[in-house]
């Protein structure tokens, strides 16, 4: 009996959707990949063209996670198995609460 997940990936492969898809891996998974200390002061948004929009905080966090940019990258896209992520764009915005 064939895995489910290889027939998946292929179906959105052959139409076109698996980057798509990869994608919104990437900004579902932020919270688990930035561990909790970031996603306290941090949420990723959206990403389109390989731009990652992030709302942060206040304007020190934006400023530290600019000299984090490159090694976050590296980690989405690694998480992410393949080149996902080009930029990331941090904008500061007022945060929710978020409920545990």
């Amino acid at each position: 009996m064939k895995s489910v997940g290889p027939v998946i990936e292929n179906l959105l492969r052959s139409y076109n959707l698996w980057q798509g898809y990869k994608q919104y891996q990437v900004v579902e998974s932020w919270d688990e990949l930035v561990g909790p200390d970031l996603s306290e002061v941090t949420r990723a948004d959206s990403i389109a063209n390989g731009i990652l929009r992030v709302s942060v905080k206040d304007s020190v966090w934006a400023y530290h996670l600019s000299m984090l940019k490159p090694s976050l990258i590296g980690k989405l896209n690694n998480h992410a198995g393949s080149k996902v992520v080009k930029d990331i764009f941090f904008k500061i915005e007022p945060l929710e609460k978020k409920d545990n």
